[in-house]
């Protein structure tokens, strides 16, 4: 259920500077999964998450609790 609003929310994270995201699912807890966005600035991707149209697509998406939100500045890249 979640997937479907995310990917209806899809217009919603773009009106606050996404530039795409990927998710990865935990292997032992297919409930558990980790969202990794790419926005245009971490001010507009703050806004996102404190606005009232992002708790109501989590509400609808079934979130059971606040989700866990760290902004990560790229720090580097090391061959494999």
């Amino acid at each position: 259920m979640w997937k479907k609003v995310f990917e209806e929310a899809g217009q919603l994270r773009k009106t606050y500077g996404s530039k795409g995201v990927r998710f990865f699912r935990n292997l032992e807890d297919a409930n558990e999964v980790v969202i990794l966005g790419e926005y245009s600035s971490s001010d507009r991707a703050r806004e996102l998450f404190q606005s009232e149209e992002f708790r109501e697509a989590t509400k609808r998406a079934g979130v059971s609790g606040p989700p866990q939100v760290t902004f990560l500045d790229e720090a580097g890249q090391l061959p494999a």
